[in-house]
């Protein structure tokens, strides 16, 4: 496959995120219940929301007045960034250059994903990772392209 623009561009919906292990282990990253959109623009910009949908409530309804601890809750098992991204066709690659961020760290860098899209799907297959158990795995996301009302 050569991986074009007209393959991604448009609005998807988390069908699974899972972590595998070099020894074969697969697990859900976010947990039973993890949920998410995926959009790609012809301009070229990526956005990215997903995460568990089990995360706790906070006991304000203001998001300042939250507690540091119910933010650190909310924000651990869920990620959130945009920038520009780049297709490398030859690859099947597409890099996402990290503009903003829930996790700042990734702010000006690049998250390199590998992608293979079938019809309405696109599954990607993150960089790998180190956990901290210090066991080394990639996240493979599947999407669901979601139709043009």
């Amino acid at each position: 496959m050569t991986l074009s623009l007209t393959d991604l561009v448009g609005a998807w919906r988390l069908v699974s995120v899972i972590e595998v292990f070099e020894d074969g282990e697969r697990r859900p990253e976010f947990g039973p219940n993890a949920d998410g959109y995926l959009s790609y623009s012809p301009n070229g910009i990526v956005s990215a929301v997903l995460g568990s949908m089990d995360r706790p409530a906070s006991t304000s309804s203001d998001a300042q007045a939250a507690s540091d601890a119910e933010l650190v809750n909310m924000a651990r098992p869920f990620i959130a960034y945009a920038g520009p991204f780049t297709i490398e066709p030859d690859s099947d690659t597409v890099v996402h250059h990290v503009d903003v961020a829930l996790f700042t760290n990734w702010q000006t860098g690049d998250q390199v994903r590998h992608v293979m899209v079938e019809k309405d799907q696109l599954v990607i297959s993150a960089s790998p990772r180190t956990g901290a158990d210090g066991r080394t795995f990639h996240s493979e996301l599947s999407w669901g392209r979601i139709p043009t009302p």
